[in-house]
C-alpha cells in the first residue's frame, strides 16, 4: 500500500513538473495590424483581368509553442478582410471595389535567433479560412436582380453561382487556403512586429450548376502586424 501512495505521488510530482514546463514554453498572444490585399484574377479563356490592392486589418490570438532550440510552432485565429478594386468590374461598374470578411486560422513555424536585445522572426506556414460575407462598393449605380440604381451592396460567398442571392455580389467559394510567410523582430521577449505575405492557393471561382468554370481567383496580401505576448 506504502509503495502505491509513493508511485501515485512520484507521477503526480512528475506530471506536475511537466505541466509547468510546457506552461513555461507556451506563450498566448494577440496582434493586429493592416492588409493590402488583392486577387489573381482570370477569365474563363484563361486571360488576366486588371485589378488593384486595398487596405484591409486583421486582429487575433495565438499560441507560441517551444519546439526545438529557437524554433516555435505559432498556430493562431484571426479575423482578417481581403478583396479587390477594379476599374471596369462587376456588371461593368466603375471603381468596384470588394472587401470580404475572413476567419482565418494559420500555422507557421518560427525560427527566433537571439539578436540584440531580443529575436529576430522567421517564418512561414499554411492557413485555412473561411469567407463569412463583407460588402461591395461602385462609384456608380449598377442593377442586381431586383434591386436597380444601387452603388453599395453585400458579398455572399458560395460554392456554386446558381446558387447565389441575386441581390448581391458572389466573390467566390468560401473556402480558402494557402501559404504565409513572414519575418519581423521581437522586443524583449514579449512585443513584436512583424510583415508578412500571404499567397492563396485555392481558386475560388465558383462552378454553376456542378459545372467547373475556366477562370480563376485566388486571395494575395502583404501585410503588417503588432504583437504582444500575455503573462499568465
Amino acid at each position: 500500500m506504502k509503495n502505491k501512495k509513493s508511485s501515485l505521488l512520484l507521477f503526480l510530482a512528475v506530471l506536475t513538473l511537466q505541466f509547468n514546463i510546457v506552461k513555461a514554453q507556451t506563450k498566448i498572444g494577440i496582434k493586429a495590424g493592416m492588409n493590402l490585399s488583392n486577387v489573381i484574377m482570370k477569365d474563363n479563356d484563361g486571360h488576366q483581368m486588371a485589378t488593384q490592392s486595398i487596405p484591409g486589418f486583421h486582429v487575433g490570438a495565438n499560441v507560441e509553442i517551444l519546439v526545438a532550440d529557437d524554433f516555435y510552432l505559432q498556430p493562431g485565429v484571426l479575423y482578417s478582410t481581403k478583396g479587390f478594386k477594379q476599374q471596369n468590374g462587376f456588371a461593368y461598374s466603375t471603381n468596384f471595389r470588394a472587401t470580404a470578411s475572413y476567419v482565418e486560422v494559420p500555422v507557421n513555424l518560427l525560427y527566433k535567433p537571439k539578436l540584440a536585445v531580443g529575436h529576430l522572426i522567421l517564418g512561414a506556414g499554411p492557413y485555412i479560412a473561411y469567407g463569412t460575407g463583407g460588402t461591395w462598393r461602385s462609384d456608380t449605380n449598377i442593377q442586381i436582380g431586383d434591386v436597380v440604381g444601387t452603388n453599395v451592396g453585400k458579398i455572399i460567398f458560395r460554392k456554386d453561382l446558381s446558387d447565389g442571392e441575386y441581390e448581391a455580389y458572389l466573390y467566390g467559394k468560401p473556402l480558402d487556403y494557402g501559404i504565409n510567410f513572414l519575418v519581423g523582430y521581437e522586443f524583449f521577449n514579449q512585443l513584436s512586429i512583424q510583415f508578412n505575405a500571404q499567397t492563396g492557393l485555392a481558386n475560388l471561382e465558383p462552378q454553376y450548376g456542378g459545372v467547373k468554370q475556366g477562370g480563376k481567383l485566388k486571395n494575395t496580401g502583404f501585410g503588417i502586424s503588432i504583437g504582444y505576448k500575455l503573462d499568465y
